[in-house]
């Protein structure tokens, strides 16, 4: 199976309905914080969202793990059940595999967790 698609993803979790665009990417409200004016965008052909205040970017596969609290192998098998195709499109990923899904390299958030926004200077340093 092919990886789902990011606008069926975002639409399944937050009801946020995603098209592409000439250029691919679509302003959103970011759906894990209050938001006055869109703070995030998806870009349907890339396959990822990404938030400029969570600092958070996150697959298709990203956005299921954290929303279910499951692996990456969990998210795959997820995804086949909730957005269809045959059991032999499911690739097998590596054993420690990830989806690669944060910009940090950090596994997903668990629900119930919050995000926190952090600040980083232009030397790479990250204070809270």
């Amino acid at each position: 199976m092919s990886r789902p698609s990011i606008a069926v993803v975002l639409r399944h979790y937050y009801g946020i309905s995603v098209r592409q665009d000439h250029t691919g990417y679509q302003r959103i409200r970011c759906p894990l914080h209050a938001d006055s004016s869109p703070s995030a965008s998806a870009n349907v052909t890339a396959g990822r969202w990404a938030c400029f205040v969570c600092r958070l970017s996150e697959d298709a596969y990203a956005v299921i793990q954290r929303e279910r609290g499951c692996s990456f192998a969990e998210a795959k098998e997820f995804a086949h059940s909730a957005f269809g195709g045959s059991s032999q499109d499911l690739s097998p990923s590596l054993p420690g595999e990830s989806s690669g899904s944060l910009r940090n390299g950090t596994r997903a958030q668990q629900p119930g967790r919050s995000i926190r926004p952090r600040i980083r200077s232009r030397f790479g340093n990250t204070w809270s």
